[in-house]
């Protein structure tokens, strides 16, 4: 895994996705932090991280939109297979090299709070509970488009869904409010994702006999509850949206809650994306 992690790393850093990356990054957060912070002589540096949250919608899918796009197009990923490592190390070496270029970024961002705290009081805890929050965000984005750049060739292709995928999640709590909360309403929207879900499920099992137990577990309790107490269902797809919203439990931490079910979630989003990349490069290998 290290072989990769440095071989990855190498290539962003002397590739100009790597420095454009970095660079974007602290642009922004430099107009940002001076806007805030230095002109309007606000003390909470969170209130420029803030702001960044709109940034990594475009940045983070420029950087990983060739962590395994290019691989495919230039016919590498054949080389992938037969390397002395399994594909999951191979998975994670990738992701830690974006990662860490991620890391560097944020890094130089720490020193900001430090000389604000020259000119003034500054609460450090919520400064780097915040950046820490900021950190998790990114690196959930990058584990989502680097499974967007594992479905196809085009590195265009990669950024183009990768953008669209990040602004989906960032829209997520503006469009969960205005979600209907009627019960049958929230019972069709819940029905879906139950299906999606289940086809998630078929495509990474290929079992049909599994898929359609569950299928039918499933499906049969939501018509049951429907049909026993449909009030159960009143506001549940808007509480879903709500509660899988990257962007909304990252301002948690701006409002200085130390939000350790945030920190769950986001590490799990990481794992279950990460899977779904490493599943995909499994059927890759097989077909």
């Amino acid at each position: 895994m290290s072989a990769i992690f440095k071989r990855e790393f190498s290539s962003y850093m002397r590739n100009v996705t790597g420095p454009l990356f970095i660079a974007m990054i602290l642009l922004f957060e430099g107009i940002f932090y001076t806007l805030d912070n230095l002109l309007l002589m606000y003390s909470n540096f969170e209130y420029s991280l803030g702001d960044m949250q709109i940034v990594l919608i475009l940045a983070v899918p420029i950087l990983a939109m060739r962590s395994l796009a290019e691989d495919k197009r230039s016919r590498v990923d054949q080389l992938l297979y037969s390397l002395p490592m399994s594909l999951s190390q191979v998975v994670l070496g990738k992701y830690l090299a974006m990662l860490a270029v991620f890391g560097i970024s944020c890094g130089v961002i720490a020193i900001y709070p430090l000389i604000l705290s020259i000119f003034g009081t500054v609460n450090l805890a919520t400064a780097y509970c915040s950046l820490f929050a900021f950190f998790l965000l990114g690196a959930a984005l990058l584990a989502l488009c680097m499974f967007l750049s594992s479905l196809t060739e085009s590195q265009i292709i990669a950024a183009v869904i990768g953008v669209g995928g990040v602004l989906l999640l960032y829209l997520m709590d503006s469009i969960a409010l205005l979600v209907p909360t009627g019960a049958t309403v929230s019972f069709v929207a819940m029905l879906v994702l139950a299906l999606l879900a289940l086809l998630l499920l078929w495509a990474l099992t290929k079992n049909i006999r599994i898929s359609a137990l569950v299928a039918a577990v499933v499906i049969g309790s939501m018509l049951v509850i429907f049909f026993v107490d449909s009030s159960i269902y009143e506001g549940m797809f808007r509480e879903v949206l709500t509660g899988v919203s990257l962007f909304g439990r990252f301002s948690n931490f701006n409002y200085g809650i130390f939000d350790i079910g945030t920190i769950v979630y986001n590490l799990s989003f990481i794992a279950f994306f990460l899977y779904l990349t490493y599943q995909v490069l499994e059927k890759k290998r097989w077909s």
